[in-house]
Parts: structure tokens; C-alpha cells; sequence
């Protein structure tokens, strides 16, 4: 598929790349890839690394890289490609660092480990804060029971195909115990229906800057415009 298949007229380029650093946080969060981190505007400012694994330098890299992201889809010429390469410590020291103070107040940390074709997401959730809407049963029962912060781990496949993705939740550990896939489910789609813009990450979305597909390799991923 030629490149003028997928990318908007020059005229129009500057309008698509506003509405993409909008909505890009519809790349399913668990990415919500990079880019749980490319749906954010990637402008850059010091903060101090807490955490094993998380650092400035690592997150002004993905921030730049980022910021190449939405130059190619703004500026790159007719026909051309680019593949960007992102570590895992770089999208989530970006996270941590630049992404998680836009969190709406349920959603505590995420972070994520890259394996060959798979995605591992952890990610903290307060209960109390959720305040779960949905009238399906799975989320009357949810917030039934549960208060307070929890863990949640994810292991699944993150599929994307001709400029859109979602996530396939394969496995789900809740404090370090199996739940339903559907209770599981319905906790992720709870979450991102909470974030601005919402969005549901178990749901196929378009994914921005004209990005066609991400591959997931052992610590690393590449994106593919």
C-alpha cells in the first residue's frame, strides 16, 4: 500500500497531527504502546527517577523519539517509510516520568515488559477512585467487592494491523491470584472510560500519526509508519 494511501494531504497534515495528540491515548493502554506514551504530548521537563528501572535520560529518549514520530507523520514525504525502535525502559520511564501525573486518580502506575510477540502490564488500580458506572453485572460485582489499591498483571498479545490495534488478554493475575478474563475485562475497560479522552483498550482503536503496526521483540518494540 502506497504511503498517500495512509497519510492526508500535505494541507491537512497539521489539523490530523492535533486530533493524534489528542486521541493517541486510544492506543490500547496496555499500550495504553508507546503508545500508552505517544498519546500524550511529548514535551520534555526534568524529574527525578524513584524507581529501579526508571530514568530522565531514558524518558528524553522516548520523548524524542515521540517528537519524531509526529514530525514523519506531519512532514514525511509521499511514499517513504520509518521504523522507530523503543526499549522498554524507555517507554516506561516515560510513563512514570512524564505520562502518569495525566492519569485520571484510579489509575495509580503502569509499566510494562516486552517479550517476543507478547506484553506483560502491570498496573496499580484504586477502587476507591474508579467508581465503577457500567450497568453490567461484572462491574456491580467488582465494586462490590473490591476497595483500596490493587494490582493487576496482564499477559497477552498486543495485535495491530493496517494503522489499527488491540490488546488480547491471554492471562490476568489480580494481587497475585487468577479472576475471570471477563471480570478483568470489564476492569480495564472501566479504567480507560475514566481517562481523557476516554477510550476502551479492549476494543480495537486507530492508532496515530499514521502508524500502521508495532512489533513487540524481547525489551524492545518497533513502530512502523
Amino acid at each position: 500500500m502506497s504511503r498517500s494511501a495512509l497519510a492526508p494531504p500535505a494541507s491537512n497534515r497539521a489539523r490530523i497531527a492535533a486530533r493524534d495528540r489528542r486521541s493517541g491515548r486510544r492506543l490500547p493502554m496496555f499500550l495504553t504502546l508507546a503508545l500508552a506514551a505517544s498519546g500524550w504530548s511529548p514535551a520534555w521537563t526534568s524529574h527525578p527517577a524513584n524507581e529501579t528501572g526508571i530514568s530522565p535520560a531514558a524518558a528524553k529518549r522516548c520523548a524524542d523519539k515521540l517528537e519524531r514520530l509526529q514530525r514523519f507523520a506531519v512532514e514525511g514525504e509521499e511514499g517513504k517509510r520509518q521504523v522507530t525502535r523503543f526499549t522498554q525502559e524507555e517507554v516506561n520511564s516515560y510513563l512514570a516520568l512524564e505520562v502518569s501525573p495525566k492519569y485520571h486518580a484510579s489509575l495509580k502506575r503502569v509499566t510494562f515488559a516486552f517479550e517476543e510477540s507478547r506484553l506483560r502490564c502491570t498496573a496499580d488500580i484504586d477502587f476507591d477512585r474508579l467508581r465503577l458506572e457500567s450497568t453490567q453485572s461484572a462491574s456491580q460485582l467488582l465494586a462490590w467487592m473490591f476497595s483500596g489499591i490493587h494490582r493487576l498483571a496482564l499477559y497477552g498479545i498486543l495485535r495491530s494491523e493496517g494503522g489499527r490495534a488491540r490488546f488480547q488478554l491471554l492471562e490476568a493475575r489480580f494481587d497475585g491470584t487468577s479472576l475471570p478474563n471477563l471480570l478483568v475485562e470489564e476492569i480495564l475497560s472501566a479504567v480507560g472510560r475514566k481517562q481523557e479522552p476516554p477510550f476502551d483498550p479492549m476494543q480495537s482503536s486507530q492508532m496515530p500519526y499514521g502508524i500502521r503496526k508495532v512489533e513487540l521483540h524481547a525489551g524492545w518494540i518497533l513502530v512502523y509508519q
